[in-house]
């Protein structure tokens, strides 16, 4: 019995301290990104965290000592404090497209406390086309930017998908593909997302070792950067697309050839009735992790703008089983993320039988659902809230990272409030950007932060209140 209680204390005492070690990293990140965002005026602030004792974020904001005191759950909390602070009480903006941080001095007291609790679980950020339209050629210094302005937005969610090709690479040899192989298979710098998604092959390619193992070091520092301001990175998934040299590889195994997206040629796809496709999917995951790490999270969009080549529902629960259990073989605490786009782009193909078909092959907690065009085009309310799996409220607003002045404010503050109180939303978990690009007008941006924070319906002809 002594030795039981021993354990039970030595594992409590392990807890203790490694919840004090994670609260005193985000403490040490939300207090450099504070120095970066506001050079030399970091000491200004003051940074505490909170307890959290639910799934969200909470953040506060209060005058103690002549310092500015920035409290939160989490790093990106903490700079949702700071954002928040600098637009409402300081007519600062800190955007991506310009930024106005002149200061008053001294800067305005917070009078009484400003407590702040977010009812999204998850804040998503990035379309895969992002990664092609804007982030094509970014170095560290680029990403560095995009990181602390997704934590000063609230974003915990973001797709983290840079340097997958060294995953590819280790894969493609360990199942006998050589490097003339993989060359055929990776897509140039410029096309990377419409790989990723299985639309083509080779196209501007092929990609130097020397370019595959610096974006394999970039990625890795995202990541790191990431998960110290406490956001959980979306990963890459196996979708069932591989390159179409294992055909020759594997002759007794079955493949499926895809239709042709946008006049490419069709790519290959495993059957996901042949054991290869779990066998292929699992050494995925498992070298990605070994790269990478994991946050249990794995994009995976097997036709995101293209019919698959059967419609029967029993082929399609059997992909959605595939595509899952390669995931759950490679990483017990694997969750699917999928984006709805195949629903609104395909609603010819994606009838009633062959939706549900797709979301009821795995559980509601093996998967969660991105809704792209809400403010617009939602698909949540004509899908039974994807059939009662958690689903994430997002807006596109600029495709093919066109540069515009427009935004449609009322209907993102609308639509955002009114699917939060309707009560057949079903298991709405989260909001989030899923941009094609970084050009649009920044105030759709600062309105989406905003509602992160408080969804209540906004009046548009409002001014902003004077502190």
């Amino acid at each position: 019995m002594k030795r039981m209680y021993a354990i039970l204390l030595l594992l409590f005492a392990i807890l203790h301290v490694s919840s004090i070690a994670v609260a005193a990293n985000d403490v040490c990140s939300a207090q450099a990104l504070i120095e970066r965002a506001l050079p030399g005026k970091g000491d200004l602030f003051r940074v505490e965290m909170l307890p959290k004792e639910q799934s969200v974020d909470v953040f506060e904001i209060e005058s103690v000592d002549d310092k500015i005191t920035l409290r939160g759950t989490s790093g990106v909390a903490i700079a949702s404090a700071l954002n928040w602070y600098l637009k409402q009480y300081c007519n600062a903006s800190l955007s991506w497209r310009g930024q106005q941080v002149t200061l008053p001095e001294p800067l305005p007291p917070v009078l009484p406390k400003i407590h702040k609790e977010t009812p999204f679980e998850r804040r998503y950020c990035f379309n895969y086309c992002c990664f092609s339209y804007s982030m094509a050629w970014w170095d560290w210094e680029d990403w560095e930017k995009i990181i602390d302005w997704m934590a000063l937005n609230g974003i915990n969610m973001p797709l983290a998908v840079t340097g997958q090709e060294s995953v590819w690479l280790e894969v493609g040899h360990s199942f006998g593909l050589t490097d003339e192989d993989m060359d055929e298979f990776f897509v140039g710098t410029a096309f990377l997302p419409f790989g990723w998604m299985g639309c083509m092959d080779g196209w501007g390619g092929p990609l130097s070792r020397v370019w595959i193992a610096q974006h394999a070091e970039l990625g890795k520092r995202i990541l790191e950067r990431e998960r110290e301001l406490g956001m959980t990175p979306v990963l890459q998934g196996f979708t069932g697309h591989v390159p179409a040299a294992l055909k020759a590889k594997f002759p007794d195994a079955r493949f499926q050839q895809l239709p042709s997206w946008c006049g490419f040629p069709g790519t290959t796809f495993i059957d996901p009735n042949d054991l290869l496709f779990r066998k292929f999917g699992k050494a995925f995951v498992e070298e990605q992790t070994r790269q990478f790490g994991t946050d249990h999270l794995y994009a995976a969009d097997t036709f995101i703008e293209m019919s698959p080549p059967s419609n029967d529902p029993a082929f399609l629960d059997a992909m959605g089983k595939a595509v899952f259990g390669a995931m759950q073989t490679g990483d017990p605490d694997a969750v699917w993320i999928m984006q709805g786009w195949l629903f609104h782009n395909n609603p010819g193909f994606w009838q009633p039988p062959q939706t549900k078909a797709l979301l009821n092959s795995v559980t509601d907690e093996q998967m969660i659902v991105l809704d792209l065009f809400c403010e617009s085009n939602p698909v949540w309310n004509l899908t039974e809230s994807f059939c009662g799996k958690p689903w994430i409220w997002c807006i596109i607003q600029d495709f093919g990272d066109v540069a515009s002045m427009h935004g449609g404010l009322p209907q993102i503050a609308d639509g955002l409030t009114s699917a939060l109180n309707d009560p057949a939303r079903g298991k709405l978990c989260g909001a989030g950007f899923i941009m094609e690009g970084m050009g649009y007008n920044p105030v759709v941006q600062d309105l989406m932060s905003d509602i992160f924070w408080s969804p209540e319906t906004k009046d548009m002809n409002a001014r902003s209140e004077e502190h």
